[in-house]
This record gives C-alpha cells, structure tokens and sequence, in this order.
C-alpha cells in the first residue's frame, strides 16, 4: 500500500519525522496566533436574521409628548421609505408588546412622554437580499438624524442568545453623591462613543428638571363652598380624560366608552407660571350658591425640581452606561476603550486595574472612588467561553488519565491528549476559510467551542485504534515496530476516513445556520484535520513509545 510506504518512510526517516513535528507546530502555532491578530475573532453568538426590529427613543426628562412625537414621526417617515419595511407601530409614553429583547431592557416601566418605542416589521428572509442586522446597521445613521430635543435614539434587534440589557454594559459604581457619580458615568460614555464599532451609547440616569407643581388650597376651597372632590375632578377631566359612561350598541361587540377631555386648548401656550395661571383661570366651578369661582383662584403653582430616579444593584447604588455594537464582538471595542481608559483618560483620575477587565478610579482631587464593572452581553460571552475553556480543560485531563489508566504509560496517554488539542488547528483554518467566503465576518462561538470539545473524543479514539492495532501486529504477527505503526496506520484509516466523511456530511447541515454554524465548521474543520494527525503525526510520536505498550 502506498500510504502505508509512506508513512514507513516518515517513522525511519529521522529527518522527516522532525519535519512533520516542526509543520504540525507551525500551523499550531499559527492557528493560536489568529486570536490576538483578530484574523479570527470570538462572539458568544453571530447575530441572529429576524423580520422584526425595534427603535427606542428617549429624549432628556422633562420634554413634552409633542416634541417626543416630532422625533417618532421624522423617524416613521424614513423607515416607511425603505422598500423592506412592510409595516410599524409606534408606542408613545409605553413600551411595546414585550418580545425576547425587551424582557429586560426595562420597557414595559416606560411610562413618560419623553420615551418611546417603534416596533418595525420587515419582509421575510426569503423575499430580501440583505440580512436584518446589515439593514438596521444601513439605516442608523439616517435614523439618527432625527435626533432632536436631545433625544437618544437606539436601534435594537432581537438577540441570538440569552436578553440582555445591551451588548456592553459599564456599571459605575462609588461616588461621594449621585451628582458625581452621574457626572463620572458622563465621561465614560465619552471614551466609549469614541470606538469605531460601539453605537447607540446612552446612559441610563434622569437629569434634574424644573416642573410646575399645582396643590389645592383646601382652605380657599372650603370657604368657597364648592367640594374639594369637585376641583379634583374637573383638573382630571380637563387635562388628563376620563371615562364617564358606556353607550351599548346592537351592532358593536362590547360598550363603547363616552370619554371626555379637552381638546387642544388643554394646551399650555408656554411653560411659563403665569400662562399656567391664566390657563387655569379660564376653567369656571359654581359654587352650591350659584357663584363662579375660576379654578386658578383654589389652587397653589411652585416651581419644583423634579428628582431623578436612583438605581442600586446588590443594595449598592449604580448608574448603566449602555452601548451596542454595530458588526462586531463586544471584546475588541471593550479592550480599546479599557486601554483608552488606562492611558488617554482625564488626567485628574488615577485609574487602576481591579481585576481581568474591571477598572477602578480615583479623582486626585476629591479623592472619589469609583468602580467600573463590565456587564451584559459582554459579561455572557466572557463567562461562557471560561465555562466551556474550563470543561476543555477538564476533558483533556480526564482523557489523559484515562488513557494512563488504560496503557500504563504517561507519555502515550500524553502524545493521544497532544494530538487530540492539535486539532484545534483544523477548526482555526476552516472558520478562517467560512470567514473567506460568506459576506459577513465569521465569529468562532460558544457552539463551535462545544464542537471542538465534542472533538477531543473523535481524535482520542482514532489514536487508540492506531495503538492498539500496531500492538496487536506486534505481538501477533511478529512485525517490527515501524512496519507495525504503518501497517496499522494505512488499515484504519479506512474506517477513520468514513467516519471523519460521515461526520463532515452531517454537520455540513449546520454550517449555514446562524446560531449553530460555529458547531458544524468547528466539527467539519476538526474531524478533517484530525484525519491527518491520525495519519501522521500520532505515528511519529508514539514510536518511541510502543515498545513499553508491547511489554506491558
């Protein structure tokens, strides 16, 4: 047989069998070298093609539910241009309907006319060419044009895995008041607004605004003679609207309400006190003596400032600074801004590393503390792929031992763990290679990660079938221990092959699908090259070996 010539050939040859090591270490060395290079580069999840997508906006507190239907209204139009939008709904002053991504991004407690949220259905995936998070990374800074009033505008899309509250969250933490530490959480929204790929950066704390504050005068009321409920009424009906009775209908499926409000002289011309009060004044109550008393004469107007709303994690108070990624990982633009933080932040901070990515800070002036903690998805990626590079580990190490347990020998049990971790270099190559022919960039993921563990087993049964077979030849048939190795090397790799084919066939299935594409090129690529491994690299190093394996 050919190979097994070949293969002959490599073990004898002293020369040949260091050239195979020194190839097989290159490309190992290779493959690892895509990681800081970014040749490859790592997600929890790719982005997921849906039919829907949401636009929330948020303008400063305070603002009034005309101008928040300004900035929805400049946004519906642009939307309503585009030839896959089908159709959209606009919720003012209330979340939408939750879906998967807004279970925790906080909008069913919307609740002020500065927010909003636009629910966007596009056409189906068969019937466009562009993926959904290429179309919402095309319209987003034409979107963003209708930023007006100060209003943050984000583009959010449904999430492959599990909901978070953004891509990139930064927790700020410390501060000797809410007022600083607002102030901190402004300046690091700045460094993150300066990476390329990181959009839609917002941070999630109210400002403090004037608003007038009207409070009945329940003296002047009562000397008045008109209820104290009356006035409470006629304020509600008057500028808020209320439902006074049902009218049923024969033809209607349930009662339809009689509401009454004013109509748009509810209005303020201004928001100045004494156009409030002359407001006011044009609302008439009558007494139970018949007199009219207008409404501003029982009630009191003072200018308050309206407190912004605190949050606490963990009975600790904090301040979310959000940020999406616009097609990319969360880590890269993460480990920009945290060298941007490290070298080029505001010089009045001493800024020190806590941990592998939090940072802490502390202002020379006052000497404040604070803390910056990474969260979000982010977070879920990071301690994913700890998880599953800790269940890898945790493989190999039972492998290995078992593997000792089984032949009774360290270095062979080494060389089947050494040729099983080595085909990682096939799984590099190939997302490499998927990364080459499909329009958008190719992550290495928490499934292909789960395939290239799902690997270590493959590969150590293929090394086990070499072992055992050039034993078997040993003992048996009498055979040297080179000629055993190629022998029984060339006669597996029938076997080996069909299932390496059978395995690339199947997971082929997977490769095209966005969640579980990284598991089928990761199987694809591993089983391919542990073929080779198998063929090559497994004889060479338990050559030197066997003989303790045939004594035993």
């Amino acid at each position: 047989m050919k190979l097994e010539k070949f293969i002959y050939n490599i073990i004898q040859s002293p020369s040949k069998s260091i050239l195979v090591y020194i190839i097989t270490l290159s490309l190992f060395a290779l493959s690892v070298a895509t990681f800081p290079t970014e040749i490859v580069k790592a997600k929890m999840l790719p982005s997921k093609d849906s039919d829907t997508f949401s636009v929330y906006v948020d303008l400063k507190d305070g603002s009034s539910i005309t101008q928040t239907k300004e900035v929805t209204s400049c946004i519906s139009k642009k939307l309503i241009s585009k030839e896959l939008v089908t159709n959209i709904s606009v919720f003012i002053g209330e979340g939408q309907p939750l879906d998967f991504a807004a279970l925790v991004k906080q909008s069913a407690l919307k609740d002020k006319q500065s927010q909003a949220e636009i629910m966007v259905n596009i056409k189906k995936a068969k019937n466009r060419d562009i993926s959904s998070y290429n179309f919402v990374s095309s319209i987003r800074e034409e979107l963003q044009s209708c930023s007006k009033y100060e209003a943050n505008i984000k583009l959010i899309e449904l999430p492959a895995g599990p909901p978070v509250l953004a891509s990139i969250v930064a927790e700020i933490y410390g501060g000797s008041s809410f007022e600083s530490r607002r102030e901190f959480a402004y300046k690091v929204a700045k460094v993150l607004k300066k990476q390329n790929s990181l959009v839609d950066v917002d941070v999630m704390s109210d400002k403090a605004f004037e608003k007038f504050e009207i409070s009945l005068d329940n003296n002047k009321i009562i000397k008045s003679g008109i209820l104290l409920e009356q006035v409470k009424n006629i304020l509600y009906i008057a500028y808020e609207g209320t439902i006074l009775s049902v009218v049923n209908e024969k033809n209607s499926q349930a009662q339809v309400p009689i509401f009454l409000r004013l109509d748009d002289s509810r209005i303020f011309d201004s928001n100045r006190k004494d156009d409030i009060i002359n407001k006011l004044s044009t609302l008439k109550l009558v007494n139970k003596n018949g007199s009219t008393i207008a409404l501003s004469e029982l009630v009191t107007i003072e200018k308050v400032i309206k407190e912004p709303t605190l949050t606490s994690k963990n009975l600790e108070p904090m301040i979310n600074v959000i940020a999406e990624t616009n097609k990319d990982s969360q880590i890269y633009p993460l480990l920009d801004a945290r060298n941007d933080f490290l070298n080029n932040f505001d010089k009045n901070f001493i800024v020190e590393k806590s941990n592998m990515l939090n940072l802490e800070f502390t202002d020379k002036t006052t000497g404040e503390q604070f803390k910056l903690i990474w969260d979000g998805e982010l977070k879920v990626t990071i301690d994913t792929f700890i998880d599953l590079g800790g269940a890898f580990i945790i493989a190999l190490v039972l492998i290995f031992f078992l593997m000792v347990i089984y032949y009774k020998s360290f270095a062979i049990s080494g060389g089947i763990v050494l040729a099983s971790f080595i085909s990682i270099i096939g799984v590099i190559f190939a997302h490499i290679i998927m990364d080459m022919i499909t329009a958008d960039t190719f992550y290495l993921t928490a499934t292909s990660l789960i395939g290239f563990i799902g690997l270590i087993g493959i590969n150590s049964r293929n090394s086990t079938l070499i072992i055992d077979f050039t034993k078997l030849l040993v003992q048996e048939k009498g055979l040297t221990i080179n000629e055993a190795i190629a022998k029984a090397t060339a006669t597996r790799s029938k076997p080996i092959i069909l299932t390496v084919l059978t395995m690339v066939f199947a997971s082929s299935l997977l490769a095209t699908d966005a969640v579980f594409g990284g598991l089928g090129v990761a199987l694809i690529g591993g089983t391919l090259i542990s073929y080779i491994v198998s063929m090559f690299f497994v004889p060479v190093i338990i050559r030197n070996q066997i003989k303790k394996i045939i004594k035993n």
